[in-house]
């Protein structure tokens, strides 16, 4: 599975021991697949639906990947920390991060601090038994983000998924 972990709460000190952390993404507009199940829609179409949507916003072709970081086992997301390598926010809101909440993890057997590009990045895919929220970017393209990846661009991403 990987590293196992351990950090502390900064709030109330609870620690948490023996967990895996995984890099979450999502990209701008990936919500549009939520209340859609994979027997209703492909991946190809919803890549479509939202291809026309982020093109309206981002003319420019550049969409916004966001990140979180999952504690497997528990109920806990956190953004990733260092104004999360570009701040889509434009300094409008204070950041709530992971180091904002918790302490910086420990690797269990070697004491090392964790190096957060080497986290792991989740998958996120649009089938039967998996249909996770913007899994059909990656299950039409075969494409997922390199960790704290600030945007994609989208001509790039859709020129490899066509050939």
């Amino acid at each position: 599975m990987g590293q196992v972990w351990e950090f502390k709460s900064n709030k109330d000190g609870r620690r948490h021991t023996n967990v895996y952390l995984m890099a979450v993404w999502e990209a701008s507009h990936d919500s549009i697949s939520e209340g859609s199940l994979p027997g209703e829609i492909s991946a190809r179409e919803l890549l479509g639906k939202w291809t026309y949507t982020v093109t309206k916003e981002y003319p420019n072709g550049l969409i916004p990947i966001y990140w979180s970081v999952e504690v497997e086992g528990a109920d806990v997301r956190a953004v990733t920390p260092f104004p999360s390598q570009f701040d889509h926010s434009h300094g409008q809101k204070v950041r709530d991060d992971f180091l904002t909440r918790f302490t910086w993890p420990m690797d269990t057997k070697t004491g090392d601090f964790l190096n957060w590009l080497t986290l792991p990045v989740k998958d996120k895919l649009w089938r039967p038994q998996q249909a996770n929220k913007g899994g059909f970017i990656q299950e039409a393209t075969q494409w997922k983000p390199s960790i704290l990846q600030p945007f994609v661009y989208l001509q790039s991403l859709l020129e490899t998924t066509l050939k």
